[in-house]
């Protein structure tokens, strides 16, 4: 590459944004205006409306069904409170008349007092306080009258201490002292960390999002490109040149950004009173965050650069950004949840470590280690994806794609629409969607129930549906042929081995994810639910999930992409079998298993044998569950937490040595004839 070549390419691309109005504005304008608005002004906002609901009159009704000296002194001290209206008694009083004034918003709260006699004779004073919690000045209502009934408690107790001459500070058994060591500079990073990485990746992918998408599409669509293209510099140097603009201006938006909020924070702390001018917020941790968005922004920059390169035109790159910007934003609010610590396997989740870590630096408290791992991690992820950006932008056929997406209509046409990628991804995720809503709602009332009506009504009769109304040959396209007995025989003598190279690999996981022990639990309960006994679980779990899961996805969704060539089929079906499971903790385990499954069908042309495969694997799952702890050569398995590790290589030797049989004895057959 010619490092003047890109120079030259990035300036033209710097000049060409900077003259446009509103990239200057909406990336470098609106945030230094922006931040001191709204959190100077929503601050302003928010002191004023606590003090206006603190000095609004609440109205009461007090419905003191006792009428004895202590539930009068409870309506006197209720009487007491300021701001408090209190509504005059009626003498026939129905509680069903007044809770629609309380949910109106009519009247703050609905106080009824009754009495009554713990089980050691004590009468109890029962004060029912019915308010609107939905309703700020209702809620504000309600926690000023507990504070007062505790106190009132507080002298009653008192009172009944005292007239049988015992002194009333024996109530004070235990004396709550509060002391925060925390200070107040960490305060300030906590508070900071909670929403500081959620506001710093989204207005990083957005603003890199614009850019990015007007690069490339962009020029696609003005007819510009061609320009370029014939230009001295090769295509690498276009890349790089382009890639470096949207770093730029993405590095300038963060930093902008930053000193907003730094600038608009110290002024709110400035006006916040006495003790609040005394903090520092760490300008130390602010620096550090911006060297650390470093690689964050040169990882989404070359992701829309991809995007923008592969998309026809502005608006098409706007609709393929719209799943990474809102899978962002998902990730992002991580900082949010409590519990949440980060550790090596969430720092290999992108943006959930650097969420994760931003809220560790505003605190103090990261780990350097986490750190290096993740710039490192992020840094890895940077090359492959411009690798990709330059592999597209040297692709004819990707980057001059004019051709208009198919229609998703298929009924009087090819029969062959069916098992297009776009419209097989369709299906998939129609059918994940409702596995999750309906399969997840039948499931959760009786799961054994829920299990076969999921299998058979959101599974497998959607695919026969698919294929009758389109007038396919069901045999051919399923796959519905004889085979060779001895893959039967292999299937079977793979089955252990493949389920103990998934148990390790679950092992795995669970060092760098650890799996709660409820989890395990429930799994085990799911395996072992059936009321039917062990062999109804067999039934459901085994024969019908073989059966309906294969159909699906060894039948139908392997078609719609055989046109990628046999291991990527298998490989792209098998990713989506996994994601199907709607488990995070299965999704790798799952996933191999539906890749060899859809290799022994491939490569045996008959579903029949992943079915009896895919049966095997579920119906040993049950039995080592449910008998695992009485069967010597099994007991290893049902504790898979203390599975050796170097059990792997000889259960993986096994599987290879099956594989190369079924290569041998199953004639080798051109995917696009299958």
């Amino acid at each position: 590459m010619n490092l003047h070549k890109i120079m030259i390419i990035y300036r033209k691309e710097m000049l060409d944004l900077l003259r446009d109005r509103r990239t200057v504005i909406t990336s470098f304008v609106l945030p230094v205006i922006l931040y001191p608005l709204l959190m100077i002004g929503f601050s302003s906002m928010l002191s004023r409306q606590e003090h206006v609901l603190e000095k609004q009159e609440m109205t009461i009704y007090i419905n003191n069904q006792v009428m004895d000296e202590s539930s009068l002194l409870i309506e006197k001290e209720l009487e007491k409170l300021e701001t408090f209206q209190i509504m005059e008694p009626i003498n026939l009083f129905e509680k069903a008349n007044y809770l629609p004034l309380v949910e109106d918003n009519s009247i703050q709260a609905l106080i009824e007092i009754r009495d009554s006699l713990s089980t050691n004779g004590y009468l109890v004073y029962i004060t029912t306080v019915s308010y609107n919690r939905s309703d700020d000045k209702s809620t504000l209502a309600y926690e000023k009258i507990t504070n007062a009934l505790k106190n009132v408690e507080f002298d009653l107790v008192g009172e009944r201490l005292q007239k049988i001459k015992i002194n009333r500070e024996i109530l004070n058994a235990v004396d709550i002292k509060e002391e925060n060591v925390a200070p107040p500079e960490k305060m300030v990073g906590f508070a900071l960390g909670k929403f500081l990485p959620y506001l710093l990746i989204i207005l990083t992918i957005s603003g890199a999002s614009v850019i990015a998408s007007d690069l490339v599409a962009g020029e696609k669509e003005r007819g510009t490109l061609e320009t370029i293209l014939v230009s001295a510099a090769r295509r690498n140097e276009l890349v790089v040149g382009k890639y470096l603009t949207i770093i730029t201006i993405s590095l300038l938006t963060v930093l902008l950004n930053l000193f907003s909020m730094y600038i608009s924070f110290t002024y709110i702390l400035s006006q916040a009173g006495e003790v609040a001018t005394k903090l520092q917020l760490p300008l130390g941790n602010f620096a550090l965050i911006l060297v650390l968005m470093l690689p964050l922004i040169t990882l989404f920059s070359a992701i829309l650069l991809s995007i923008s390169t592969y998309s026809r035109n502005i608006k098409e790159a706007q609709s393929y950004q719209m799943p990474l910007i809102f899978g962002s934003i998902m990730l992002s609010m991580v900082s949010f949840l409590p519990g949440f610590e980060l550790n090596f396997g969430f720092a290999l989740i992108p943006i959930v470590n650097f969420s994760l870590l931003i809220r560790d630096i505003m605190l103090s408290n990261y780990n350097i280690q986490y750190l290096f791992l993740i710039i490192g991690y992020t840094i890895l992820l940077d090359i492959i994806v411009i690798a990709i950006s330059i592999k597209l932008f040297n692709s004819e056929s990707v980057l001059f794609r004019t051709a208009e997406e198919k229609s998703l209509k298929f009924w009087g046409k090819g029969k062959k629409d069916i098992f297009s990628t776009q419209f097989v991804m369709l299906v998939f995720f129609i059918l994940l969607l409702g596995l999750f809503y309906i399969g997840g709602s039948w499931q959760s009332k009786d799961i054994m129930s829920g299990l076969i009506k999921s299998e058979i009504f959101i599974i497998l009769l959607p695919v026969i549906f698919i294929l009758r109304i389109s007038k396919t040959n069901i045999k051919s396209t399923l796959r519905l042929n004889k085979t060779n007995p001895l893959n039967f025989l292999l299937a079977l003598v793979a089955a252990i081995p493949a389920l103990i190279v998934v148990a390790v690999l679950g092992q795995l996981i669970n060092l760098v994810f650890p799996i709660s022990e409820s989890y395990v639990e429930g799994m085990k309960n799911l395996l072992t639910a059936s009321d039917g006994g062990f062999w109804y679980s067999i039934l459901v779990i085994g024969v019908l999930a073989g059966i309906c899961e294969e159909t699906l996805f060894r039948g139908y969704i392997i078609n719609g992409f055989k046109k990628l060539g046999f291991w990527k089929s298998i490989i792209i079906s098998g990713v989506l079998f996994g994601i199907f499971h709607l488990d995070p903790f299965r999704l790798i385990p799952a996933s191999l298993l539906g890749m060899w499954m859809g290799y022994l069908l491939l490569q045996t042309n008959s579903i029949f044998v992943p079915m009896f495969a895919h049966f095997i694997n579920n119906s040993l799952t049950i039995v080592i569950t449910t008998y695992g702890d009485k069967i010597p050569v099994l007991k290893t398995l049902a504790t898979a937490d203390i599975i050796p590790y170097w059990y792997i290589f000889p259960a993986g030797l096994i599987v290879y040595l099956v594989y190369l049989v079924v290569e041998k004895i199953n004639p080798k057959i051109e995917i696009n004839e299958l």
